[in-house]
């Protein structure tokens, strides 16, 4: 009987060191580790970690500029972003993230709209607090202009259903 309890107990010291391994990495701070990125380049995702502002990687990605941007776009791209990251509730950084994603999604569907355009439509078309997430708004839209659509005809749906018309 006691060499079972034995066993059992070792069986659950074993279970339990086995609990605590894992192969997921410890999350790092932003502060902690910084990616050094300062240009686009190929980066194709903005992470907390990297060193260039939301507006200048969405006026970069849309020029694939050498970093040499105006001043007057970006204070607009800048203020487009804000506007996006107070009706959404999303940081600057997840809106230009879903910006440049929904128009890899509408490229591929023949779509020419381009993120900072899509940033700008949405905050127009949709009313503070009416969707989930610049996510949401951006897949709604997508799924308009996949169903048929045009892009004036998909933002009209959207501001009849979650504009300050409504």
């Amino acid at each position: 009987m006691t060499h079972r309890l034995s066993i059992f107990a070792l069986a659950l010291v074993i279970a339990a060191g086995l609990n605590g391994c894992s192969d997921e990495q410890p999350t790092q701070h932003q502060a902690e580790h910084r990616s050094g990125l300062t240009k686009v380049g190929t980066k194709s995702w903005l992470t907390e970690q990297d060193d260039v502002r939301p507006e200048i990687w969405l006026i970069e990605h849309e020029s694939k500029s050498d970093g040499k941007v105006a001043a007057s776009k970006s204070g607009e791209v800048r203020r487009a972003l804000i506007e996006a990251s107070e009706k959404f509730n999303d940081s600057p950084r997840m809106v230009a993230n879903r910006a440049v994603q929904l128009e890899d999604m509408l490229k591929g569907a023949g779509g020419d709209e381009t993120a900072i355009s899509l940033i700008t439509m949405l905050n127009n078309a949709i009313a503070a607090n009416r969707i989930e997430s610049f996510g949401a708004a951006g897949q709604q839209y997508y799924n308009l202009r996949k169903a048929g659509f045009t892009g004036e005809q998909a933002l009209d749906a959207l501001s009849k259903r979650y504009g300050s018309r409504s």
